[in-house]
């Protein structure tokens, strides 16, 4: 039951903050910081699943290299999603 209350919690800050930080009718003041926030926390997940990979280079070669060319990969989704959704939105 708690982890379902705190999933449903972290979904509404999560999705919240993306749908505010999309919002040109929002302050620049709290926009900008919001888009940090998303950016760090992403930027996070991903350089802990290149840890990971990297740790696992030593006991598995194989599937040390398979994570962190699924790391690469979310790194460019992301860098591709955030170019779309910020980005290119906010030259027009």
């Amino acid at each position: 039951m708690l982890d379902i209350l705190i999933e449903f919690l972290f979904e509404l800050i999560f999705e919240g903050t993306i749908e505010i930080s999309q919002n040109r009718k929002i302050s620049k003041w709290l926009r900008y910081p919001l888009i940090l926030i998303i950016i760090i926390f992403f930027s996070l997940i991903i350089l802990l699943i290149i840890y990971l990979g990297l740790s696992l280079l030593k006991e598995n070669i194989l599937l040390g290299f398979l994570i962190i060319i699924v790391a690469i990969i979310l790194l460019i989704g992301s860098i591709i999603k955030f170019k779309n959704v910020y980005l290119d939105k906010y030259e027009k």
